[in-house]
Parts: structure tokens; C-alpha cells; sequence
């Protein structure tokens, strides 16, 4: 007997993708030491949809996206554009999307992303029927690594919702893995997914019709098993390559496989809470930019060309600096309720200490991701900030932005987002 049949009530749920190839040529992000464009597409682009009673979820397969392309995608789609959330998976193998950040944009490209976006939602709104929620998660996948702390174990689960047809079948999965996809190296040029293309694969082909949509969490100090500096160079990547891309991805979706799933339902109905809050940045650099420009210069002179390539782009950061900056930005945070299950929404990259603060303090499932509705940077929590590093002290310069987020920053995503599930419950 059908959770329907049983007497559950049910969502209106409907899923789309469109997929995207960009020609060869097209600058790629990820890498400030990868400066060459791709060579071509191994995986397309993806643009997914899915949309729930009357909220949306979209996710993108790029590194990031700004959070004005996010508020413009969801003023062009059939939905109150409170309603929507946008979500970057986080693919290092993806081109440049996001003005003025991680390397800039290709103007015709991102309108292409903008109109593939409306594309997938009103598609999604389309083959909206009668469905029911499931939910699980599992442990032990032994993927994600501290990238900072590498003697720290971490074992964040797979989380995993589907939404199930009146016979069953699954319509549409949401994954949820707290891992940089950034299995693929500086040197790979080709645009791909990395490994969560090919977990949804894996998905769609076990429910044919189905549509997989995969989230990164809050993966800011995670990933499987590389420091973030060793990125700087366009040599040493062994193993960074697309078939351990494919045995992780696959390796995931095995464990999605392998989760029990149960039903999930309350009385109420579907609702959203969506806040913007303004944060801080505060810079941690012993001289001025100009001062730090002299002195990359003169390093760059005898560095190797990956090294040269990120100092170059350092430069080019102290240039775009101006007297007076703001030095404030206003983030986005927002919370789905699916009859019981909790998407909470953060901008940036935080780190996974924020989903257990975040998940410690909410009653029943909540699935917790970052680069959602704009990302301009990292958000480690405070206790991070005395032990430096690279997304402390010098990620802010690839994403364009004049300074570190301040410290309590990741902590005031973490109280904005708990008051909106309360709101919520």
C-alpha cells in the first residue's frame, strides 16, 4: 500500500533539467592557477529544476553564482521570488559565471544559464503531480576529508529525500553531500560536473524518468583529501583525474542506494521564511594592497606558472582596490518546510560545523547547504580564524571582494537560519 493510499496527504511535485554545452574556449573557474580555457565538454552543464506546491529549487552546475544573477533568475520564473532558491553544486570544472568573482564571466554564456533556469522551472511546474516525500541519510561514506585539519576524522552523512508518484516510483531525488566537488584538478579542461554528475547518473538510470539534484552542503573545510594551497600549482594532482571522479560519484550514489528511506509528513503546509542579514569583512593583511602588489610582483619573477598565475591574479585584486570600500555585504538566508523536512539555504561557503549547529537545534530532518542565492567567499566559523589558512586569509582576493568575511560571520548565518526554522515550526 501506497503512503497515499494509506491516507498521507501529498505534494504537487514536478523536476526538469536542461542541459548546457559550452564551446571549447570557454574560460573555466575553480583554479586561479588554470588560466588556459577549456578544451571541451565531458559532461554537459546542467541546469535542474524542481519544484514543490508553489517553491522552486534550482540548482547550477558552476563554481558559484553572484547573488544578483540569482535575484534575476527568480524575478523570471512562474513563482514569488521569495520562493525560490538557487544553488551552485560547486563544480571546480565549471566556467566563469560570476561577474567581478572567480574569475569573472562569459556574458553570453550566463544569459544562456538565466534562460536554461526558466526553461527547467516552468518545465518543472509543468509535470507537477501528486507526490509524496521520503527521507534518509546514512554514514560511513568515507569521501569527505578536513581539508585544514587533516588528522581531524569527519564523517558527515549522505543525505537523501526523494519525492515518490502515487505507484512509487521516484520522481525527483535531492542529495546532499558535504564534499568540495573538486575531485578534478587544476589541469583538467574540461567542463564537467565532477563527481556529483556522475551520482545523479547512477540515480536516473535506476529510476528511468527521474530527475537528481545534488546540494554541497556546508563543505568550506571539506573535501576528499587535498589541502586547498595544493591548488595553486598546475602540477602534482595525481588521482585528481575524471575516473576517480566517476569511482566517488558512483561510490556515493551507492550509498544513496543503500539508505533507508521512511515517509515524512505533518499537517502543515508548505512554507517558506527567507531572511537578509548584513555581514562584515574585516581585513587581516600586514601591509596595504599596493605594498602587497610590490611584493607579489617581485615574486612572481621566479615563481612557476601556476604560482605566477595565482600572484598575477593577486595583483589584479590590489589593482580593483579603491579608497573606502564597503565593507559590508548582505546575505541571503532562506528555509524551505516540505511537510516535515527543513531546507535551510546559506549563501557563500561555509563551514560544516554549521550544519551540526544548525541541525542540533532543529526537531526533525533538515538538510543544510551552502552557495545558495549568492556566494562571495568563505565563512569559517570563529574558532578557525587563529589557525589562517587559505580561506581565512587569501581566498577573498579570487573572489573579488575587499576583504575576509569578519569573525561571528558564519555564526550569525547559523542564528538567522535557526530563527527562520522557528518561525517555520
Amino acid at each position: 500500500m501506497s503512503a497515499t493510499q494509506a491516507g498521507q496527504a501529498t505534494m504537487r511535485v514536478g523536476a526538469a533539467v536542461v542541459g548546457i554545452s559550452p564551446p571549447a574556449g570557454t574560460p573555466m573557474a575553480g583554479f586561479a592557477a588554470r588560466t588556459e580555457p577549456s578544451t571541451g565538454v565531458h559532461d554537459p552543464l546542467t541546469v535542474r529544476a524542481l519544484a514543490v506546491d508553489d517553491t522552486c529549487l534550482i540548482t547550477v552546475d558552476v563554481c558559484g553564482l553572484h547573488e544578483e544573477t540569482c535575484t534575476r533568475i527568480a524575478h523570471g520564473l512562474p513563482f514569488v521570488p521569495d520562493r525560490v532558491a538557487i544553488t551552485a553544486t560547486h563544480t571546480h570544472a565549471g566556467p566563469c559565471v560570476m561577474p567581478g568573482r572567480l574569475g569573472g564571466h562569459d556574458p553570453g554564456l550566463l544569459e544562456e544559464i538565466v534562460l536554461a533556469c526558466r526553461e527547467a522551472a516552468e518545465a518543472a511546474v509543468d509535470s507537477q503531480q501528486p507526490a509524496t516525500l521520503y527521507y534518509g541519510e546514512s554514514r560511513g561514506v568515507d569521501v569527505a576529508r578536513n581539508r585544514r585539519h587533516p588528522e581531524r576524522a569527519v564523517d558527515p552523512p549522505v543525505q537523501v529525500a526523494t519525492f515518490n508518484d502515487e505507484a512509487g516510483q521516484v520522481l525527483a531525488w535531492i542529495v546532499l553531500y558535504p564534499c568540495h566537488p573538486v575531485v578534478l584538478g587544476p589541469e583538467n579542461r574540461l567542463i564537467s560536473g565532477d563527481y556529483p554528475a556522475f551520482t545523479r547518473d547512477v540515480l536516473e538510470e535506476r529510476s528511468p524518468g527521474s530527475v537528481a539534484l545534488f546540494l554541497p552542503g556546508t563543505a568550506g573545510d571539506i573535501n576528499s583529501g587535498h589541502r586547498a594551497d595544493a591548488s595553486y600549482s598546475l602540477s602534482g594532482s595525481a588521482g585528481r583525474t575524471m575516473e576517480q571522479a566517476r569511482k566517488i560519484g558512483e561510490h556515493v550514489a551507492a550509498s544513496v542506494v543503500e539508505t533507508p528511506l521512511l515517509p515524512v509528513f505533518d499537517s502543515r503546509k508548505t512554507s517558506v521564511a527567507r531572511r537578509a542579514i548584513s555581514l562584515t569583512m574585516t581585513s587581516r593583511d600586514a601591509g596595504s594592497p599596493a605594498e602587497l602588489s610590490r611584493q607579489w610582483e617581485a615574486e612572481a619573477v621566479s615563481a612557476d606558472p601556476g604560482r605566477r598565475s595565482l600572484l598575477d591574479a593577486w595583483s589584479q585584486w590590489a589593482m580593483d582596490r579603491r579608497p573606502e570600500e564597503d565593507m559590508s555585504w548582505r546575505a541571503a538566508v532562506s528555509v524551505f518546510n516540505w511537510q516535515g523536512l527543513a531546507l535551510v539555504g546559506l549563501p557563500g561557503e561555509p563551514f560544516l560545523a554549521t550544519t551540526d549547529a544548525i541541525a542540533s537545534e532543529v526537531d526533525g530532518p533538515v538538510m543544510v547547504t551552502g552557495y545558495t542565492n549568492g556566494c562571495p567567499g568563505y565563512f569559517p566559523t570563529a574558532d578557525e580564524y587563529d589557525f589562517g589558512g587559505y580561506e581565512v586569509e587569501d581566498a577573498h582576493r579570487y573572489y573579488g571582494m575587499p576583504a575576509p568575511f569578519a569573525p561571528g560571520s558564519a555564526e550569525a548565518l547559523v542564528q538567522a537560519a535557526l530563527e527562520l526554522t522557528g518561525e517555520l515550526q
